[in-house]
């Protein structure tokens, strides 16, 4: 007998219905099986540098690097890009 035939028969009925039931949405565009793409609320550096590019009105200050800003006389913001892929996992193991 397959593995999941046998896993399928352990599960009661009951639960199978319940999992089937669960329905998760989301208002952000999905790009990949296990990772949405969206801009995270949170404020900071994100994981991965993306660029530098030159000061624009209204960028956070506290961007600016500094050392490039030194070198062509002019600000300079670094920019990163928040990376954020989160995996769920369900494990259910039956009582004994």
């Amino acid at each position: 007998m397959p593995a999941a035939t046998q896993a399928r028969e352990a599960v009661p009925r009951e639960l199978l219905k319940k999992v089937l039931r669960i329905e998760i949405r989301t208002n952000r565009m999905v790009n990949d099986i296990l990772a949405g793409e969206y801009h995270s609320v949170f404020k900071g550096q994100g994981m991965e540098f993306q660029e530098v590019r030159e000061y624009q009105a209204g960028d956070d200050v506290r961007s600016i690097d500094w050392n490039v800003t030194a070198r062509m006389g002019h600000p300079f913001v670094k920019r990163f890009v928040e990376e954020r892929r989160l995996t769920v996992m369900l494990w259910w193991t039956p009582p004994s």
